[in-house]
């Protein structure tokens, strides 16, 4: 899957719907639709499962005079890869982390280009044992009707999901690390350490904001209506919002 997606619309951005129709082949109707969509972009119009035509739609669409940008699959897959910190201890100058397993990056607060704030979906599995009874002739039997049922066990795994907030820093070519608000060790906040994890996460990104003067900062991800915005009409933020992330990621570092 590679993603086409255009950005930096002006407020007379209906204007262009003509020559953006023509560029993809799309409807009037279809492409006001896409133009309409709040903010300044990036807004996805296309997903293709060819590289070389995405490249082709997005060297179309620059001719046309349009900002756009390919977001490709391995893009995608990296996005779906990154550091998620376990733990942290802010420094003086840097930012130290350990992942979930175990994997350890410093990184120095004026080398943060971006910070992207969000809410998504983790999902996960538990093991349940779910106990069924039925009955049992046999048993009947044998205990002269004193006990007619068995009780089974079954062991299981259980698919859960989890609404968290979360926000990622973006740090010249390291991968993203992902702060989520629900899976951090706030421990190491020390004096400062609050009385809720809401509390502490919100600690956590005020002082690394504070602290990363070089970073732009972006929270159109905590919004569905921008996370589908930002996909178009083909692409749920429940599936895919490591693409809408990396979208954004990405489109906002091109930007001066």
């Amino acid at each position: 899957m590679h993603i086409v997606a255009i950005h930096s619309l002006g407020q007379d951005r209906e204007t262009h719907a003509s020559a953006l129709a023509s560029a993809l082949g799309m409807t009037m109707y279809e492409t006001l639709s896409r133009l309409r969509s709040p903010g300044n972009g990036p807004i996805t119009i296309g997903v293709f499962a060819d590289r070389e035509r995405a490249m082709q739609i997005e060297e179309t669409l620059l001719s046309a005079g349009f900002s756009a940008v390919v977001l490709t699959e391995q893009e995608i897959v990296a996005e779906r890869s990154p550091l998620i910190a376990r733990k942290f201890v802010i420094g003086e100058n840097e930012l130290a982390t350990v992942s979930e397993t175990g994997q350890t990056l410093s990184i120095s607060f004026k080398d943060v280009r971006l910070i992207l704030r969000g809410i998504g979906i983790v999902r996960g599995t538990t093991i349940e044992t779910v106990k069924n009874r039925s009955l049992s002739l046999g048993r009947a039997v044998m205990s002269s009707g004193l006990m007619i049922t068995k009780t089974t066990k079954t062991v299981q795994e259980v698919a859960t999901e989890e609404r968290t907030a979360f926000f990622n820093i973006y740090a010249g070519d390291n991968p993203a690390i992902v702060f989520r608000e629900n899976g951090l060790v706030y421990d190491f906040l020390g004096p400062a350490l609050q009385c809720s994890r809401a509390l502490n996460f919100a600690y956590l990104l005020a002082e690394l904001r504070r602290r990363c003067t070089n970073a732009q900062y972006d929270e159109r991800l905590l919004s569905r209506p921008a996370q589908v915005a930002l996909l178009g009409p083909t692409l749920n933020p429940e599936e895919h919002l490591s693409a809408a992330t990396a979208l954004l990621a990405k489109t906002l570092r091109l930007l001066p």
